[in-house]
């Protein structure tokens, strides 16, 4: 270390000695100066704070890559970011290194520091620092529409799937210019208020997610200190409750089915009423392998990849056409349009899944039922601690007497 780097060292040691919770934030600056040549265990360290935050130094050869122009400004600022400790499980860490300065706005983590940092330095190199500068002119870096737009960047790097990037983009484009044109600090709550009280219920509940993440976003950038939608209500819409077909419903569907104007969504209609599929979960992934279908459960947060195993019904066998791709081929609103006109009014394609469920709990129980749908287990111990072999699910699956009028006349 330069005599300069051990002077500055020395005084953030002294400033932080006098801090709630020293020990901790000394330990992570050390630890930021030192991380490239030895690894620092802070499992043992007990914290009286869900995170701690201190200052991160970087070496001249560290920031060698970094943008001319950015590196002259970091240099300026004394070679220093901000990094944050925070817990991200029961024994493990998340390493957050942010630095909102000079116009730039580089946030980068991970539960390794040493990763973290070279996630940091990765931003700050000629070809990816201007994804991360402001805009330049001041009076409108805090526009709404660009705060919007870095917060679906932030968005984007985290685990959030592509269809919700795209559910936001949607609403946002929902909202009237007078809001997206304005700065963020001068939106008032009133203002949103006034806004969502003409939209739907749902509609509502929606944009109120939207505003409230990006002006959450607007806080971390240090831009608000008071986030607007706190006072505005939150309001749940009604969610409609879908039933599962009747006798007569069910019989309806089966004789309709073979009509020629239905032979766009027949292979669908047999996956959702066989195997209680959502309409997602139609895709390029589900196949067949063996006696079971394999598709992703797209029922999961963050990003989390899991797969459902669902035996393939008996009577099932000869109606679906296996040598046919088995994802979805036609459009969402043509198919939504067909499956209302199929089932009759008030039905839609997600009543076939709810029939596939209550078929399924008359023959086996409802924890086997429940994993077959892909929904969270109600008990525990079906959801952590259960996991049944092939052969028995197989056999769960011959139990359940699919009804199909037209073969059993």
């Amino acid at each position: 270390m330069t005599n300069q780097e051990i002077n500055v060292t020395a005084t953030c040691i002294a400033a932080l000695a006098n801090q709630p919770n020293s020990e901790e934030k000394i330990k992570l600056l050390l630890a930021s100066l030192f991380v490239a040549n030895k690894k620092t265990d802070f499992g043992t360290q007990k914290n009286t704070e869900s995170s701690v935050s201190s200052k991160l130094f970087f070496t001249q050869k560290e920031i060698s890559k970094m943008a001319t122009t950015f590196k002259k400004v970091f240099i300026a600022n004394g070679l220093a970011a901000h990094v944050i400790k925070k817990k991200s499980g029961k024994n493990s860490y998340c390493y957050e290194i942010r630095y909102r300065s000079n116009g730039y706005c580089i946030i980068a983590s991970s539960t390794d520091l040493q990763k973290a940092k070279e996630k940091f330095l990765a931003k700050t190199t000629p070809g990816e620092i201007e994804k991360y500068r402001l805009h330049n002119n001041n009076e409108a870096s805090d526009i709404f529409a660009n705060i919007f737009e870095q917060f679906l960047v932030y968005k984007s790097k985290s685990k959030v799937t592509p269809k919700t990037l795209s559910d936001y983009r949607i609403r946002f484009n929902r909202i009237p210019n007078s809001i997206k044109e304005e700065r963020i600090s001068k939106i008032t709550s009133i203002q949103l208020s006034e806004y969502m009280n003409t939209l739907s219920a749902r509609s509502y509940e929606d944009m109120r997610t939207v505003f409230n993440s990006v002006f959450k976003f607007g806080m971390a950038l240090g831009l608000i200190t008071i986030n607007p939608v706190a006072l505005v209500p939150f309001q749940r819409a009604d969610r409609q409750v879908r039933e599962a077909l009747s006798e007569e419903e069910i019989e309806r569907f089966f004789t309709r089915i073979n009509e020629p104007r239905f032979d766009k969504i027949r292979q669908m209609a047999y996956f959702y009423y066989f195997f209680g599929l959502r309409a997602s979960e139609l895709d390029e992934e589900t196949r067949r392998e063996g006696d079971f279908l394999i598709t992703r459960n797209r029922k999961r947060k963050n990003g989390k990849i899991e797969y459902k195993k669902i035996p393939i019904p008996l009577q099932a066998e000869n109606l679906i056409d296996w040598s046919t791709p088995l994802h979805r081929t036609v459009r969402p609103v043509t198919a939504n349009n067909l499956f209302k006109e199929l089932l009759g009014e008030g039905k839609t394609a997600y009543n076939l899944r709810h029939t596939f469920s209550t078929l399924c709990q008359q023959y086996v129980r409802q924890e086997i039922v429940e994993i077959w749908i892909g929904d969270s287990p109600v008990r525990l111990i079906a959801k952590h601690y259960t996991h049944f072999p092939d052969k028995f699910m197989r056999e769960e699956m011959n139990k359940v007497i699919f009804p199909i009028p037209e073969l059993e006349k």
